[in-house]
């Protein structure tokens, strides 16, 4: 949000206003750090910074788990919705009260994405984009919140087509979803070769030694634990390879830590290293891997594919619409540890594959995923909310005329 709205300043003269928690940490989360000021320009953007309910969370957890405890399910929607979904009234006033042409909300999961059930009793109710962000692996139940807010929007923005197939099978309109994925500044990603050279010899990666990567959240959501259980049989067959594991630190960074010592693994393992290596590291591996089975894009690829790498995901899903099977990367069965030991196997054996998936993945970044392409695809998915908005209007004052 950060990088297209200073894009619709900077290349359409756009004025941009932005609404948001005035928490550090996702408004959901117990942790809570207040961020000043309430409102000010950054870079020609208006940001908007709101308090939100938050007093009532212990008592709804407690509630929810006595609830669970009796009758074997969650809270109501109509009462968990005010621990996980965002209660700001100040967000409500702001879209009731704005002059602007259009109100784009993110992600799906909060209150304020109601806004196209209760904009027709406002003075002036205002086109509504969506950009959902949806984790379609869950098989979410048609009356899902998630799903009448896709379906009642005016414009659905989708990451990816596997994401736009699925939202049609929900029965929101075709018409209205658009899709555009994110983007990247390939440049960020260039970094010193020496840099390189320093960090694979400060780990002990020999030149004939294949470093395979995952950089991302270290948890078993995101496969950390599926490619560790991989890299075990790859290290049996191959000494010549190394495993790095570097990203946020969870829970479960214990049990990868003892898997590590268990069988005594060539890992470099760091947790919550600083943003300026990113580059260093992307650039340090031969092969990504992320064994994610429920992202809803996976910039991460892109990440890789800027610094030229070959990548491996998972066969299905967000990923499968955005990595090509053999052309910028592999793709495995989701948790089969075989196939996905094959994968990293068949890239460590074959340099030049690597380096044909890794220009192949640049070459898809720089036609697909760069901020002015993707900054219009947002501006057009605006434009054609704005459109679906005035038939509905349209069609609306018809209806009360007959």
């Amino acid at each position: 949000m950060k990088h297209l709205s200073e894009n619709f300043i900077q290349y359409y003269h756009d004025e941009v206003q932005v609404a948001t928690s005035n928490s550090l940490y996702g408004p959901e989360m117990p942790l809570f750090k207040a961020i000043e000021p309430a409102n000010e320009i950054i870079n020609g953007v208006d940001v908007y910074r709101f308090a939100f309910s938050r007093w009532h969370y212990p008592l709804l957890s407690y509630a929810g788990r006595g609830y669970k405890k009796i009758f074997k399910q969650t809270l109501p929607h109509a009462l968990y919705k005010y621990r996980w979904e965002l209660d700001c009234k100040g967000i409500n006033r702001m879209m009731d009260n704005t002059d602007a042409d259009v109100i784009m909300a993110t992600t799906g999961n909060y209150m304020f994405c109601d806004y196209p059930f209760w904009r027709f009793r406002t003075k002036n109710p205002k086109p509504f984009v969506l950009y959902g962000a949806l984790h379609l692996h869950i098989n979410w139940p048609a009356d899902a919140p998630v799903i009448k807010r896709a379906g009642n929007c005016d414009c659905y923005i989708a990451n990816t087509d596997f994401e736009k197939n699925k939202m049609t099978e929900y029965g929101v309109d075709a018409n209205k979803i658009v899709t555009t994925g994110t983007g990247i500044t390939a440049e960020e990603y260039l970094c010193d070769e020496n840099e390189v050279k320093s960090f694979r010899a400060k780990y002990g990666v020999q030149e004939n030694e294949i470093l395979v990567g995952h950089i991302g959240r270290l948890s078993a959501g995101k496969g950390a634990g599926i490619l560790a259980d991989a890299f075990i049989e790859v290290y049996k067959q191959n000494k010549h390879v190394k495993l790095l594991l570097a990203g946020t630190t969870t829970d479960f960074a214990a049990e990868l830590k003892q898997k590590i010592q268990l069988h005594n693994l060539p890992v470099i393992l760091l947790e919550d290293f600083g943003a300026g290596l990113k580059p260093v590291l992307f650039n340090a591996i031969d092969i990504f891997v992320l064994a994610s089975k429920g992202e809803s894009f996976g910039v991460v690829f892109l990440e890789a594919w800027a610094c030229k790498k070959p990548v491996i995901g998972v066969a299905g899903g967000a990923v499968a619409s955005l990595v090509s099977d053999g052309s910028d990367g592999l793709l495995f069965t989701p948790d089969n540890v075989q196939e996905l030991k094959e994968a990293i196997s068949s890239l460590m054996r074959d340099k030049e594959k690597r380096a044909l998936f890794g220009n192949n993945g640049y070459q898809k970044i720089i036609r697909q995923f760069t901020w002015p392409v993707i900054t219009k695809k947002y501006r057009d998915a605006y434009l054609l909310g704005i459109e679906n908005f005035k038939k509905l209007k349209h069609n609306k004052a018809a209806f009360s005329k007959s």
